[in-house]
């Protein structure tokens, strides 16, 4: 089990300082190598070129934070008391997903850059800064942080809430909110979404920017996104989108079952201590035996849990980030 580091001060991490690394080389290394040639600094051409750093190095700090905040809820969650074998939750994202996905985007960056794109096709358009860019900063440096991120966004929508219904995670029905002691994996699956909307939030700005402040700042940018672009962002919307859904849904099924068998037992033991249990009539309802009122108190505080690890507002707030990237995308297309 993972101990609670949420009383430190957070620190950067290995993955951080690796994505400072990557945009100092194209901050200062690549860019720095178009002045010395007497090149436009990419950025002077477009400003909102300046997201892609942004969203890298956010990608790494969304990351470690995610860690970080994944040992706070199961300490607050109080998991260790609630599992047979804590040992299932050691370690949030299977190294091998990581690696998945890193081998699956590093393969197509190459792929779209030396097959689709063609090296000398780059360097028409941008000189060796661009075939530079294309062939190692993305590979080897954007797409090993975007995976590491992608990874953890899955583990905590998805392999997270399935641990927790494989490990038949005890609901708490004291738990004065009345989630079940779930709340802190529901304010972690929210967390994780919100992260991922910033990303397609930015990504449709860096996206459709360009043409919308065509000549505003004196610069040529591309034509307008076409049907494909449309297409590919509400895709990865909706992907998203179903990958929070799915992992919720797993929660409330885990919280539904544990909720309603508990009612079926605390039923049928209440009933034990009645003579005739399916005879209304029959039934002293001023004066019912004291183990028969003792099971029903329990009876209202499992009733009184709730089925989802979310409170209204943050339902709230779960709608309002999930309408906003394509709400965004659809407003700036329309431009």
């Amino acid at each position: 089990m993972r101990s609670d580091r949420s009383t430190e001060t957070p620190t950067w991490g290995p993955l951080t300082w690796f994505a400072v690394a990557v945009v100092a080389v194209e901050l200062v290394g690549l860019q720095g190598y178009r002045l010395l040639t007497g090149q436009v600094l990419t950025f002077v051409q477009n400003p909102l070129w300046l997201l892609r750093p942004l969203v890298l190095l956010g990608a790494a700090l969304a990351t470690e934070s995610l860690y970080r905040r994944y040992d706070r809820a199961l300490a607050r969650s109080n998991i260790e008391a609630r599992v047979d074998d804590p040992s299932q939750f050691d370690g949030l994202v299977p190294d091998r997903l990581v690696w998945l996905l890193i081998g699956l985007g590093t393969g197509f960056t190459l792929v779209n850059a030396v097959v689709i794109l063609t090296v000398p096709q780059l360097y028409d358009a941008g000189g060796a800064t661009r075939v530079f860019r294309f062939l190692v900063v993305t590979p080897f440096g954007y797409v090993p942080v975007l995976a590491a991120f992608l990874a953890t966004y899955v583990a905590v929508e998805v392999l997270l809430p399935r641990r927790i219904a494989a490990a038949d995670v005890t609901l708490d029905y004291l738990d004065p909110e009345q989630l079940g002691g779930m709340r802190p994996v529901g304010e972690l699956v929210k967390l994780a979404y919100y992260y991922l909307m910033v990303g397609l939030v930015a990504y449709a700005v860096a996206t459709y920017g360009p043409h919308i402040l065509t000549g505003a700042l004196g610069y040529s940018a591309l034509d307008a996104p076409g049907l494909a672009v449309n297409a590919a962002f509400t895709a990865v919307w909706v992907l998203s989108v179903g990958i929070m859904a799915y992992g919720i849904y797993v929660l409330h099924q885990h919280m539904a079952r544990q909720k309603r068998e508990l009612l079926y037992d605390l039923d049928r033991r209440a009933r034990d201590h009645v003579d005739a249990p399916w005879d209304i009539r029959s039934f002293d309802a001023l004066n019912p035996p004291s183990e028969y009122r003792r099971y029903r108190k329990q009876v209202e505080f499992v009733t009184g849990t709730k089925e989802y690890p979310a409170t209204f507002t943050m339902w709230t707030q779960l709608v309002v980030g999930v309408m906003m990237p394509k709400a965004l995308q659809l407003l700036l297309a329309a431009v």
